[in-house]
């Protein structure tokens, strides 16, 4: 993506009509049912008119016709790309970088509006809205990079610091301005929209769903105007976070150096720590799970470091709760005393049956966990396993870093992965069989680059888990049908209590349970929820 600006020249006989009817008539007659078609005439549009010399009134005019119809083709466009399977492949990819390409567009005609208002003190109105417009359509770009994981273009961050650089030194970075690309057309600051994009790459984006992502941005429209940016030097400068509006960087903490020149402000985020836990305290917050990560964000420095790992080590991934319980760690939710298991494998390995075949059979305990398939045989590789349900789906990773506490991961392959932040995964090494050696833990980050490909975070679980089932209780009976769930056995060393991870409906906390763990049953009363992502929650229990 081309950040700069482009060279412009006077409008000729056959340039693109900027007059305010023509251009109306022109957006009107565009059939925005084929998506296709009417980008590429808008896209068409706006490269024309970016390269025109034409003054300042009209670009702004014609600007702001172009607002409703970007908006239209942009959401249309989202549709076909967030909530696929990453990385993003082919068509997705494609209507990604359309998405993106159109923004910029957008943001440069406003940028190229502002440079040209920029040395007139008397349009003073007419820039705030130039660099507010600007700044909002880099926000877009932002936000779907992060939302679809990938490395935001080089050069974007410089662009949004510049912009807030010129509307502070101007004293218009705290001008209301109306914002027509939201619906409602909702009024805010320059200042506003600036640091929504500082507070949301500071939340740590990476490691966020990407219904979340959108949810913390949407949720700072409101919170971002209780932090305050500083000067270095003012009086009461408060703040852990700092940035220097003169690089190509986001944020990022004081205490790792942004340096304390005239560029640097200090964004303190107190107030609105406060405001968030009183939201969350009188439950006001509509998503209480993730408003309180966000603010663990936007207060604390991580201090994850991952340790040294050999390079490329391979790992397998199941994932899913589901996958995980139903692949491997599940006992049987009936109590037959012995069956029957034939290994069948040797017709599918053979499918001509022209080989000798024979047929073996064992005897498998339902109280023990045994390994499904024969010694020495992978149940990770190969069409079929005995035992295993057509639907089941193992990814083949890369091991790039490791700690006590997760794993860094890079993926091994040209296809799309089924990883989401939130899920719950098991790590195999070494094509373990057996399921023990098996290590759970939960996608914290996900970054798609170019030099790396696309990377996870994991987060280990305390080892031990067993899988149950489980059934919700009312009024002293089960209701509803059995339900997947895996046990976390306490550690007492470290004061670690025993948890529950469920899925995330129809549990919740206070809700009573009877959990299946081999061939015991016991009520359980589920005290405390302890996260919930989306694809499972995790509690603490008591026996009842």
């Amino acid at each position: 993506m081309n950040l700069q600006l482009p060279q412009r020249n006077k409008p000729g006989n056959l340039s693109f009509h900027t007059e305010p009817a023509a251009l109306t008539k022109w957006l009107n007659d565009l059939p925005l049912i084929n998506t296709g078609e009417s980008l590429d005439l808008v896209d068409g549009a706006l490269e024309q008119i970016n390269a025109l010399d034409i003054p300042a009134q009209d670009r702004q005019q014609a600007l702001e016709l172009f607002t409703a119809t970007v908006m239209c083709l942009s959401d249309a466009l989202k549709k076909k790309f967030i909530g696929k399977q990453l990385p993003l492949k082919d068509d997705n990819l494609l209507y990604a970088t359309q998405a993106l390409e159109l923004c910029n567009k957008m943001a440069t005609g406003y940028r190229i509006l502002a440079e040209d208002l920029n040395a007139n003190a008397t349009e003073i109105p007419q820039l705030t809205i130039a660099l507010h417009r600007a700044l909002r359509y880099l926000s877009e770009i932002l936000l779907t990079s992060y939302r679809i994981y990938v490395q935001y273009p080089a050069g974007l961050w410089k662009t949004i610091n510049s912009l807030y650089a010129v509307a502070d030194a101007s004293k218009l970075a705290q001008q209301p301005v109306t914002d027509t690309t939201l619906k409602g057309a909702v009024p805010s600051t320059i200042e506003t929209v600036y640091k929504q994009n500082l507070l949301l790459s500071l939340a740590c984006p990476y490691r966020l769903r990407q219904g979340e992502i959108q949810l913390a941005y949407n949720t700072l429209i409101n919170w971002a105007d209780s932090s305050q940016l500083h000067r270095v030097g003012d009086e009461d400068t408060h703040g852990l976070f700092s940035v220097n509006l003169q690089s190509d960087n986001p944020p990022s903490y004081s205490a790792l150096g942004n340096g304390n020149t005239a560029d640097t402000r200090i964004l303190d985020t107190k107030n609105m720590s406060v405001q968030l836990r009183e939201s969350l305290t009188d439950n006001k917050a509509s998503d209480i799970d993730t408003l309180q990560r966000l603010m663990l964000a936007w207060g604390d420095m991580p201090k994850r470091q991952f340790a040294r790992h050999p390079q490329d080590a391979p790992v397998k991934l199941v994932i899913g709760l589901s996958t995980i319980h139903r692949l491997a760690l599940a006992p049987s939710p009936e109590e037959p005393g012995n069956t029957d298991n034939i290994q069948d494998r040797h017709y599918l390995q053979d499918p001509t049956f022209e080989g000798t075949t024979s047929i073996r059979t064992e005897t498998t305990s339902a109280q023990g966990l045994k390994p499904r398939v024969a010694p020495g045989a992978s149940p990770l590789k190969g069409a079929y396993a005995a035992a295993e349900p057509a639907s089941v789906h193992i990814e083949s990773w890369k091991i790039a870093d490791i700690s006590a506490g997760g794993y860094c991961l890079l993926w091994d392959s040209d296809e799309v992965s089924r990883a989401k932040v939130g899920e719950l995964v098991a790590l195999i090494e070494d094509d373990h069989i057996d399921p023990q050696k098996w290590q759970l833990g939960i996608i914290r980050r996900m970054k798609f680059t170019e030099q790396r490909g696309l990377e996870l975070g994991v987060q280990l679980l305390s080892p031990g888990a067993r899988a149950i089932w489980a059934y919700r209780r009312k009024e002293g009976a089960n209701t509803g049908d059995k339900m997947q769930g895996i046990l976390l056995p306490g550690i007492e060393a470290i004061k670690v209590e025993a948890s529950l991870l469920l899925p995330s409906l129809p549990f919740q906390t206070g809700s009573m349970a009877t959990i299946q763990d081999g061939d015991q049953k016991n009520t359980v009363s589920l005290t405390r929820q302890l996260e919930n992502t989306g694809s499972f929650s995790q509690y603490h229990f008591t026996a009842v």
